[in-house]
């Protein structure tokens, strides 16, 4: 299932329970959560997918094609707090902006290519995503549904990622680099108020960082080349369950 597919079916999934919202009128005053109305924070935690494209070029390197290009699908829990604002209106529709951090547990992932005829020669590149932050917006709707004040919403924004990548070959040659890269982000979830302070939520998200990354590689085993590079894209996907108590 791509990515665009699980997107697609996550906002199917919440503007239909939007639907059912409309078509009560009754909304339960009586909730334990009254309002949406307020200040929060919370603690998380998820299961982030991480997609990194590595390509790199260099005049030393062992293959052939003087390139080394690779992939990595590097997958990490991480916990993390939230901070936040949402405003209730007449109408029962919600908005608010929320930014949040999230670390890492398995920040590295090691790429490279070996020589084709021996494996103690190498280009290895190791990628680290060590964690992220983001300040979001989100629009939802308050509902009563099977007596359970829940919210359906929506959520984009920007997003950072605290990201490094490091060179090195057998032959004692190293580079690395670290930096902060931002993206956007784009997402769907759903919040259930269970206290009169307290509520609970499910949240998917995909961000997108693009060109994350940039690492300088001028020499290669004593050969100079002053288009030695390497870049790395990354995306990823995020599955995170929230708690927030409401100030």
């Amino acid at each position: 299932m791509n990515k665009l597919s699980i997107m697609a079916k996550t906002v199917i999934i919440t503007m239909s329970m939007v639907g059912i919202a409309y078509a009560d009128k009754d909304f339960a005053h009586h909730s334990l959560l009254n309002s949406w109305t307020g200040f929060y924070v919370g603690a998380n935690a998820g299961v982030m997918f991480n997609n990194a494209q590595l390509k790199s070029q260099q005049l030393g390197f062992t293959d052939p094609n003087d390139t080394c290009n690779a992939s990595s699908n590097l997958s990490s829990f991480f916990p993390g707090i939230q901070l936040g604002y949402m405003h209730q209106f007449s109408s029962y529709f919600v908005s608010g902006i929320e930014a949040n951090i999230t670390l890492n547990t398995k920040q590295k992932d090691t790429l490279g290519c070996t020589s084709a005829y021996s494996n103690t020669i190498y280009d290895r590149f190791s990628f680290r995503n060590q964690l992220q932050s983001s300040i979001k917006g989100r629009l939802g709707r308050a509902l009563n549904w099977n007596k359970s004040v829940i919210l359906p919403y929506l959520t984009a924004g920007v997003s950072f990622a605290n990201v490094g990548l490091t060179y090195r070959n057998e032959g004692g040659d190293y580079y690395s680099k670290n930096t902060t890269s931002p993206g956007w982000l784009i997402g769907a979830g759903i919040e259930w108020a269970f206290s009169q302070n307290w509520s609970l939520r499910a949240e998917y998200s995909y961000a997108d960082y693009g060109n994350a990354i940039n690492l300088n590689i001028p020499g290669v085993y004593g050969l100079l080349d002053p288009n030695g590079s390497a870049h790395a894209n990354l995306s990823s996907n995020n599955v995170v369950v929230s708690i927030n108590y409401w100030i």
